[in-house]
């Protein structure tokens, strides 16, 4: 509540536009799941085509990346957030009324294009605005955001598509992005930023072992995430004759405890070690994962949901605040190409994870590919532990000496 209270219009108008620009974003990438019966039955659609509708986000989003992370460290925030928007507006349309197959994955491609740009920008936008103390709220917030967009975006769908038919997604997320995108080219101010040095190339980044074990947290548990955005509903369906509302139920249990623990992580990890506290959550997940196929009523699935989706929330929230924190003062010119870093291993994760899933489901059954995610979590948790020390160490006592200067 104080870092509300506290915060300047600037940095309110900064917040509120980069949150929700990245739950639009993402509630307009889940929102066609409910849709892949009607491309099937109306455009004759293969599986196969489907698969490359779905995948052709994520190719553009990791092609473009590394461009719109230079660019953003070189001309600001603002001018990419609106591009991005623009081209978002202009694939949600065509979305709307589709020509063919083929106009449809090429407006889903667009949209991966437009998302690097509105992604990368708008968590750099956060990391210049707010500093180390107050970043691990505001991040927390994005990935909250993000998440929400992504376990949202079926349910919402899919009900927008009873009540009005085929384009009233399209029409609703069209008419909110064209509002964000003309309030944002108004309202929304660029951090001024102190061109201390050159911004950094990505595979300078990736030469940093902090982030590389910061991202691979990310990729575990993001990749855990998609995974089960396929697998769930039909373990759903099959062992509780649940209809799409009781589905879309479950994803919104997680996502309420996904979006309740943001603000705990960021206090938890202002107050303690944040890569123990990131393994703890990761660790948590492993541990509660198999109760989600143990639960025999729904009140247990709820149950296991709710702790499952808090310990997601545990260990990914910070990753965003972390990975800032990985630059040090005088660096905040490479903040675009850190994050376009994040948006890369994201996708990554995005591809990997439903992919896992349904080949282990195809081989096995849903419940065993979920028990096999656990153990797959613990394993890494158990890896990365072994690492925390020689990949974070420096960093982590690193602001506690910079704490004691800006107090002085």
């Amino acid at each position: 509540m104080n870092f509300m209270k506290q915060m300047s219009m600037k940095k309110r108008l900064g917040l509120t536009f980069a949150i929700t620009i990245l739950f639009l974003d993402m509630l307009l990438y889940s929102v066609i799941i409910p849709l892949t019966p009607y491309y099937e039955e109306n455009f004759k659609a293969s599986p196969t085509l489907i698969g490359i509708l779905f995948s052709s986000y994520s190719i553009t989003l990791l092609l473009c990346t590394t461009y719109f992370g230079k660019l953003t460290d070189k001309i600001g925030r603002k001018k990419p957030i609106v591009i991005g928007l623009i081209g978002m507006t202009l694939s949600t349309i065509v979305f709307a009324h589709p020509v063919n197959f083929e106009i449809l994955i090429l407006a889903r491609a667009l949209q991966g294009v437009a998302s690097a740009a509105t992604w990368t920008a708008s968590l750099a936008l956060l990391a210049d605005m707010f500093v180390k103390k107050e970043r691990a709220i505001a991040m927390g917030l994005a990935m909250t955001s993000m998440s929400a967009g992504t376990l949202l975006g079926a349910p919402i769908g899919g009900f927008l598509i009873e009540f009005g038919g085929y384009a009233t997604p399209f029409y609703t997320i069209s008419v909110l992005m064209i509002a964000v995108m003309i309030l944002a080219a108004i309202y929304l101010q660029d951090e001024q930023r102190p061109i201390l040095q050159e911004p950094k190339k990505v595979v300078d980044l990736l030469r940093q072992r902090e982030v590389i074990w910061i991202l691979t947290i990310m990729v575990v548990s993001e990749g855990t995430l998609t995974m089960l955005e396929p697998i769930l509903p039909i373990y759903l369906s099959g062992t509780f004759t649940g209809n799409s509302f009781f589905i879309g139920l479950m994803f919104g249990v997680i996502t309420l405890a996904y979006g309740i623990m943001a603000p705990v992580s960021g206090f938890l990890i202002g107050k303690y070690t944040p890569s123990r506290v990131v393994l703890l959550g990761l660790l948590l997940s492993g541990i509660i994962l198999p109760f989600v196929v143990i639960a025999k009523s729904t009140l247990q699935m709820v149950l296991a949901l709710l702790f499952l989706g808090a310990s997601m929330g545990l260990a990914v929230s910070p990753t965003l605040t972390m990975l800032g924190n990985t630059q040090g003062d005088g660096e905040e010119n490479s903040y675009g190409a850190l994050y376009g870093l994040f948006n890369i291993f994201f996708a990554v994760a995005a591809i990997i994870g439903p992919f896992m899933g349904g080949v282990l489901t195809d081989a096995f059954t849903s419940k065993v590919t979920i028990l096999i995610a656990s153990g797959a979590i613990l394993l890494c948790t158990f890896g990365l532990s072994l690492t925390r020390k020689q990949s974070m160490g420096k960093m982590e006592c690193a602001p506690s000496v910079n704490a004691v200067h800006r107090m002085d």
